[in-house]
């Protein structure tokens, strides 16, 4: 953990400009290929290890550092992390950095989800990655083995647009029928916007932050009790996991991934927010987002039954492509997972992609959370690798 904790500590120092994506993702990927590497090929666990050190250089050529942060002292947590979303909302950047250092020094892991998961969830600025910083860390690092600074960057990029969140959610009326609504059902035929100009996180929630989408479809989940928040937390996840495997594979490595590790983040933290049905609507409207604008059409998993076998040992299928990746994993017999998971973690920890990382570590939790459908999480984790094993190197 030393390497790490010291990569965490240059990582954890944001820079002045607003973050491109590896400086946005890099907190995250740092928590993603430390919670990989246990499951790395003994082989492969030094490459494994320079990928890691290597987000350093990379990091410190983004650009200048921001100064020292000042120095604050609240009279409680409960103050620090108040005047942290307030100076969020103000968009006041230093303030932002003064308390989301205090919070990362003195707040355990275990307490961060708790103290600030009601706040981010429903924003879309940091592309909406926040909720992921909540859902990783506290396993990652439950003593802090890595700095709880890791948050000053991500807070910092929720500052740069305070608007930027899913507002239907605040405006639903409270009479709303229950939830015993088939969300798998609703969300596998949602309407089809069309691809639209920006594939970016927000103006895909945008477009169904409107009247006649998400509240209209997705309101009865905010009666939801916790039973029905595991229930449809678990069809959202097997929905993502589906639209990787089902779609043309165009948008895998960003569309797709993120259509799992959003919402999965989000409802991985619903327990610590005072309304994990409202959580779960979050959730639900991330998968929604991605389904309207990059579904090509209603999701069927009949298609499966054209996914024929392949003779090929299972990393070779990967090198082979998405296609071929997927229907391997797909036929592979139960015996086989296990070795399946240690190869596709290896494929993405010495892969120089955050997405792959963190999307491979999601699906591997998916797996563990919802075993049953194991051959479904790792069959879209295969898709990916495969993806990225015939895309142009960098």
């Amino acid at each position: 953990m030393n390497v790490m904790s010291a990569v965490a500590d240059v990582i954890a120092v944001p820079r002045q400009e607003p973050a491109d994506s590896f400086v946005l993702h890099a907190p995250l990927e740092l928590l993603a290929r430390t919670a990989l590497l246990p499951t790395v090929r003994a082989d492969r666990r030094e490459t494994a290890m320079r990928r890691i050190t290597e987000m350093v250089d990379e990091f410190e050529g983004f650009g200048d550092p921001v100064a020292p942060p000042e120095v604050v002292s609240p009279e409680s947590v409960v103050a620090a992390a108040a005047a942290l979303v307030g100076a969020v909302d103000a968009g006041d950047l230093d303030g932002v950095d003064a308390y989301s250092t205090w919070i990362g020094d003195h707040v355990a892991a275990a307490d961060l989800p708790a103290l600030l998961a009601d706040a981010v969830i429903p924003r879309l600025s940091a592309a909406g990655h926040a909720p992921i910083f909540l859902w990783l860390y506290p396993r990652v690092a439950p003593n802090r083995e890595l700095t709880g600074r890791l948050l000053r960057q991500l807070c910092r990029e929720l500052a740069r647009r305070p608007d930027w969140r899913i507002g239907w959610i605040d405006e639903a009326v409270d009479d709303a029928a229950p939830a015993d609504v088939d969300l798998f059902a609703i969300l596998a035929d949602a309407p089809r916007l069309g691809r639209p100009s920006s594939t970016f996180i927000h103006p895909l929630m945008s477009r169904v932050d409107v009247p006649d989408l998400a509240p209209r479809l997705l309101t009865p989940l905010l009666q939801a009790t916790p039973d029905e928040v595991a229930a449809h937390g678990a069809a959202l996840t097997r929905l993502a996991a589906w639209s990787m495997l089902a779609e043309p594979t165009d948008d895998a490595p960003y569309g797709w991934s993120h259509c799992l590790t959003m919402p999965q983040a989000v409802l991985g933290v619903a327990d610590a927010c005072a309304s994990p049905a409202r959580a779960l609507a979050v959730a639900a409207t991330h998968v929604l987002g991605f389904r309207a604008s990059l579904a090509r059409s209603p999701l069927d998993r009949s298609i499966a039954e054209s996914w024929s076998p392949v003779d090929l040992p299972f990393e070779q299928a990967i090198a082979a492509g998405p296609e071929v990746a997927r229907a391997a994993l797909w036929h592979l017999p139960e015996s086989a997972f296990d070795e399946a998971t240690t190869t596709l973690a290896t494929v993405a920890a010495t892969h120089h992609d955050a997405h792959l990382v963190k999307y491979t570590l999601a699906c591997l939790d998916a797996a563990a959370l919802d075993p049953s459908a194991r051959r479904l999480y790792l069959a879209a984790a295969a898709t990916l690798a495969g993806w990225w094993a015939v895309a142009q190197s960098p």
